[in-house]
């Protein structure tokens, strides 16, 4: 790739080398997720395996059809389609043949893949914003850094949703990509860029709505910046304004290609979960609400917070003027993402009552953008020092000795592929007892169940009162009359409603004491099929789906 050209050479095996080590070393770590109870929750959850059912059921399952599979599926609010469905959907393909862990290394490369293609979007937002060619010492020292704070995440178990898929993730591993295009075509002004930063836009704002403020507002703030401390005149606003038509264009056709998804009948894409009414929230704001939110942000997010103030104040200061333009851009882009767009977050979520005790700020994954704020001026400082021979040896050594350290770690405390969850495991043996083939069970349950169980097990997701969920779900579930239902799981379902919707239990089995329900009644699993049925041609009429 061009921006990896260098001018310097010397040395260039080593530096590839502790690369490769890094990415060996990650990959090493990610070993772990199979043996470790908390690594596996997180990657083979019932969320992180949306896109494993989707495939299959397009594409696994007997007399799988592609388009007759897809009718009736509910989305989730964010549509996740690139990076995250074609990622996915292609690492599946390419363990296809494989009849024996290939959803466990789909995941892992999946999470592999996609820190790599983040890692190298820093380093080529970096050249297009400095205008500076990167060699390959640095790219070697830059990726190694990477992947050994990658090893962290893995084995201190933060920031996990940044490895999977449909966790706003492939938002972060993307965004430098669009901002190097962005500024590629500020540059050259070219039909090629034009279409490469409207096409971006398109894609990642139409799959992840977070994209918009992550992109918009460190962009903005550093044309905003630029104004104030050069040329403050009507004409540079309209040569700003200009620059951003195509990030303009691609989000309102993102827009428009959204709503019309929205209107197919096909597939049900829910969109975004609305907040509160403006007016309904401003009667109970409540400062404490925010600052409470606030603080808990930044308490959990010190360890990145820190760094990125610090390394931008020390860089500033050593800048010389000279220097100045295009070295300092990314240090404030990166400032912006990491600081400032958390805190207009926590304003939104103030202003429609999403802040407080169990506001957004807990929610992990809606704030990425400081671990990516973090890695960018890390990646900034690095470079910086790179330019000394011996820094650029000695972190070269430090990083390399924390990789072997991590792998050390790693291997030692055992390594392992396969994932065969403990509760899938004991209601397997039980199917093979009492012949269950469907259920019912909660959203937790379903999602392992139907990709892990070795009996090909197939419950049902529903709501604690037996109510449909329709988002990740397919609706063609709930309407089958065949095979019956003949258990249910009882954690997360009313257990007075399960009997009432499919008769008294014939016995009820223990899997970690949780009580599992057998049944034997087709004439109430019946029933309960077409009042299922019915919910859902009332549902289909009041969301105007026929």
């Amino acid at each position: 790739m061009d921006f990896l050209q260098g001018l310097n050479t010397k040395n260039r095996h080593f530096f590839f080398t502790i690369a490769a080590l890094g990415f060996a070393g990650f990959c090493i770590s990610l070993g772990r997720v199979a043996v470790d109870p908390i690594l596996a929750d997180s990657f083979y959850n019932s969320d992180s395996l949306f896109f494993s059912i989707i495939y299959q059921e397009l594409f696994l399952k007997p007399g799988a059809n592609f388009l007759i599979s897809l009718k009736g599926f509910g989305w989730t609010p964010a549509l996740y389609f690139f990076p995250d469905l074609v990622q996915y959907f292609a690492l599946r393909t390419i363990f296809l043949s494989l009849e024996n862990g290939a959803w466990e290394l789909t995941h892992l490369s999946y999470s592999a893949f996609q820190w790599t293609f983040l890692l190298f979007g820093i380093l080529f937002l970096l050249q297009k914003l400095t205008k500076e060619k990167i060699s390959y010492e640095k790219a070697g020292l830059v990726l190694s850094f990477g992947f050994l704070i990658g090893i962290i995440l893995i084995l201190f178990k933060q920031d996990l949703f940044v490895f999977l898929p449909g966790f706003h993730g492939g938002n972060l591993a993307v965004l430098c990509w669009a901002w190097g295009f962005f500024y590629q075509w500020v540059e050259s002004n070219s039909k090629r860029d034009f279409i490469f930063a409207a096409g971006t836009v398109f894609l990642f704002s139409l799959s992840d709505l977070l994209f918009i403020p992550y992109f918009l507002i460190p962009a903005l703030g550093l044309h905003l910046l630029d104004w104030l401390l050069k040329e403050r005149s009507i004409h540079r606003i309209q040569k700003i304004a200009c620059a951003y038509f195509p990030v303009f264009l691609g989000l309102i056709a993102s827009r428009v290609f959204f709503q019309i998804l929205r209107k197919n009948s096909f597939v049900f894409f829910p969109g975004t979960a609305a907040p509160k009414k403006i007016g309904e929230a401003v009667t109970s704001w409540q400062s404490e609400h925010f600052f409470n939110s606030f603080s808990y942000l930044y308490k959990e997010n010190w360890i990145y917070l820190v760094p990125i103030i610090l390394l931008f104040g020390i860089l500033k200061f050593l800048t010389r003027k000279e220097e100045g333009g295009n070295t300092n851009k990314p240090l404030y882009l990166f400032l912006i993402l990491g600081v400032i767009v958390p805190f207009v977050f926590l304003i939104y979520g103030f202003i429609f009552g999403l802040t407080g005790r169990a506001g957004i700020q807990g929610i992990d994954r809606y704030f990425g953008e400081i671990l990516l704020g973090f890695l960018g001026i890390g990646i900034v400082s690095i470079l910086r020092i790179s330019d000394i021979p011996a820094a650029k040896f000695v972190l070269g050594v430090l990083f390399s000795l924390g990789i072997l350290i991590g792998i050390y770690s790693s291997y030692s405390k055992g390594l392992g592929l396969a994932h065969y969850p403990a509760n899938v495991s004991c209601i397997d043996e039980f199917a093979d007892q009492h012949n269950w083939k469907r259920g019912v069970a909660s959203f937790w349950y379903v999602r392992p169940m139907r990709i892990f169980s070795k009996k090909k097990i197939e419950p049902d997701d529903y709501l604690y009162d037996l109510m449909l969920f329709y988002w990740q779900n397919n609706l063609n579930w709930f309407e089958r009359e065949n095979p019956p239902y003949t258990f249910a799981i009882i954690d997360g379902v009313d257990e007075k409603i399960v009997r009432q919707k499919l008769g008294e239990p014939i016995s009820i089995s223990y899997c970690d004491k949780i009580p599992i329900y057998t049944f034997a009644n087709p004439g109430k699993s019946l029933e309960f099929v077409k009042e299922n049925r019915n919910k859902i041609d009332i549902w289909k009429f009041s969301t105007s789906r026929y």
